[in-house]
């Protein structure tokens, strides 16, 4: 099918609405105004009619575009140089430097995924459309002195006393001898009978102060025992200059990132996050303990309402789904 027979079949809007060429550039074609066209459009367009009409023969029109050109071209008229391409003829074509550029799009992205920066780079054009809410988590009012507070209080210990039962004392008296033996006799056995009493509440006295007193000593000692509180604050504070960090939420998976050289307090709540930082010249202050480091090198975090602790990069890249920052 020529293409006159094409604009005769389809008219000038359909193959518009089809090519997205326009009428007035369909009606120079038609028309073989070249003059009103440039080569390089004017082939183009034969191209794009090619492609979306596998049936159309428009050869000996591209002759007749060439043809013109070859002939009306200027004096002065600069040579440009174009790559060959091998036409099909069902308009497809592909070249040398098209394969150059999808090798090189390749190996870039190989080279991103092996350093684990291409997950990055995905994330941080999403991040540039999303807010992040997890930030709302993360900010807070609290100040660095707010962060490092911690209240243990300790109680007192309370004393126990016990009164020790006094042997009643025994009244003399005029009686006659009989009476006198046998009231001695009386009490004597009273008396022992009183000692024994005293030995025994004596001694279970004894043994009722020692337990008690074990007691008391153990209370003592488990309450001068210093209470862990949870961790609900750390704040982050860098000790030489600008400091990169970034928290990965990992329940959410989102993460965020800053570039701060002042100290910066955020509430955890109870998620856990991994914490990455550019350096090692930081403190990380919370309620139950403080990190230091003074180095050069990235370290990695794990962080919840129970302990900051220091995790290697494969610790860190498992925690995260195989994946770095």
């Amino acid at each position: 099918m020529l293409f006159k027979e094409l604009i005769e079949q389809e008219g000038l809007e359909g193959v518009f609405s089809k090519t997205n060429i326009s009428t007035e550039n369909l009606k120079r074609l038609l028309n073989e105004e070249f003059d009103k066209l440039n080569r390089v459009k004017a082939l183009g367009f034969l191209l794009i009619l090619e492609r979306e009409y596998k049936d159309i023969d428009v050869n000996d029109l591209r002759q007749k575009i060439k043809l013109y050109y070859a002939e009306h071209a200027p004096a002065d008229d600069k040579v440009v140089m174009i790559p060959a391409s091998s036409t099909t003829g069902d308009g497809s074509s592909f070249s040398f430097f098209k394969l150059f550029i999808i090798a090189t799009i390749l190996a870039g992205s190989y080279y991103l995924y092996t350093q684990g920066k291409l997950n990055s780079l995905l994330n941080q054009v999403e991040d540039k459309k999303e807010s992040f809410n997890d930030s709302k988590a993360l900010e807070t009012n609290a100040t660095e002195a707010e962060a490092k507070r911690v209240v243990v209080e300790k109680s007192k210990p309370e004393s126990v006393h016990i009164q020790t039962p006094i042997t009643p004392k025994i009244k003399s008296s005029k009686l006659s001898e009989d009476e006198s033996k046998k009231n001695t006799k009386i009490a004597t056995t009273n008396i022992e009978n009183n000692k024994s009493v005293a030995s025994v509440v004596q001694e279970v006295s004894k043994d009722f102060l020692a337990h008690e007193a074990n007691k008391t000593d153990k209370n003592m000692q488990d309450n001068t025992k210093e209470v862990v509180p949870p961790i609900t604050t750390v704040t982050i504070h860098p000790t030489r200059g600008m400091l990169w960090y970034g928290f990965i939420n990992l329940k959410t998976k989102k993460r965020r990132e800053f570039m701060k050289k002042v100290s910066t307090p955020f509430t955890i709540g109870n998620s856990q996050w991994l914490l990455v930082t550019g350096h090692g010249y930081v403190e990380i202050i919370s309620e139950a303990k403080t990190v230091e480091n003074a180095d050069n090198k990235k370290h990695y975090f794990l962080i919840d309402s129970t302990d900051i602790k220091e995790i290697s990069k494969k610790e860190f890249r498992k925690l995260n789904g195989h994946r770095g920052w």
